[in-house]
């Protein structure tokens, strides 16, 4: 049975910048017309930049197709993706981005040649990774990350300004690259692999 991983897109397989530079900051700034600045370390866009909750809904319906469009993939994603297709992985992408978005996904990652079996739009990632029997997960959202490490999964999680301060967990490791991730994977599946078959 071909190994199976999860992965996330974006902040993870997209670039989205410097966290006081970010594509989101850039966008926010140019839509509202005045410097928009990183507050807060949260995944709460709002609180993040010192948005209210009108401000946040209007720049998203007015930018998040276009920052979807505009987003380039991180450096060394692609590759590191293309080695594990060699190595007869199965590459399972799992997004929160909403599903009417599917079209746009699928274009961009077709545009960028970026390898994978299946695509999912789902918010609440841990319960469909258990169902698929994911052997790994990469992502960026550490109430994703320890949601699906509490199912046994063990998670890469790729650092972000708002992941900074997750809880200690024996099953998520940290990684600030795509070279990172490649380093690390196939370590992490062995190792849990043996844990595995004598737990």
């Amino acid at each position: 049975m071909h190994n199976k991983l999860g992965i996330d897109i974006d902040g993870v397989l997209t670039e989205e910048g410097p966290k006081n530079n970010s594509i989101w900051q850039q966008k926010m700034t140019e839509f509202f017309g005045r410097n928009i600045n990183l507050r807060k370390n949260t995944y709460n866009l709002a609180e993040a930049f010192g948005l209210n909750t009108e401000e946040l809904n209007l720049f998203l319906k007015k930018e998040l197709e276009n920052i979807y469009r505009q987003a380039t993939p991180a450096e060394g994603a692609k590759e590191t993706l293309e080695e594990l297709k060699e190595r007869d992985f199965t590459l399972i992408l799992i997004t929160a981005r909403h599903s009417k978005y599917n079209t746009l996904t699928k274009n961009w990652l077709k545009k960028y040649d970026i390898p994978y079996d299946k695509l999912y739009h789902e918010d609440n990632k841990a319960p469909l990774a258990e169902k698929l029997k994911l052997k790994l997960f990469i992502e960026d959202n550490k109430f994703n990350a320890l949601a699906i490490s509490k199912k046994n999964i063990p998670v890469i999680l790729v650092s972000k300004y708002h992941n900074k301060d997750i809880e200690k967990n024996n099953l998520i490791y940290r990684a600030d690259s795509w070279q990172d991730i490649k380093r690390q994977l196939y370590t992490i599946l062995s190792e849990h692999t043996a844990t595995n078959k004598f737990s």
